[in-house]
């Protein structure tokens, strides 16, 4: 009789485990899909502010774009404007050369 006390207390221990094993996966269970609906909520938030950013983003890289491209012109309209200027020196200088080249007519 002894072996057969022991056998049920060995068996109430078990099932003891197996029920609690059982609540365990029940409650697993339903936290995991309580935080797969939290997950749910922050990707959608993060989705949401990561198009925002985006956009934001977009926007300010179009004024940049649009400050390069003048910035851009500026430096065209300086580089002609430094290219008449040497014209205009280059000019100057034969001007300068052919006078002094020009022999005088008294020596």
């Amino acid at each position: 009789m002894k072996l057969s006390q022991e056998l049920i207390a060995i068996l109430a221990v078990g099932a003891t485990l197996m029920g609690l094993q059982l609540i365990l996966f029940v409650s697993l269970r339903g936290d995991m899909s309580e935080l797969r609906g939290e997950m749910g909520d922050e990707m959608g938030e993060l989705r949401g502010e990561m198009g925002r950013m985006e956009t934001r983003l977009r926007g300010e890289i179009g004024v940049v774009r649009d400050e390069m491209n003048i910035l851009r012109e500026d430096v065209r309209h300086d580089i002609d404007a430094l290219g008449i200027d040497i014209q205009d020196i280059r000019e100057d200088v034969r001007q300068l050369r052919d006078k002094l080249l020009v022999p005088t007519g008294g020596v």
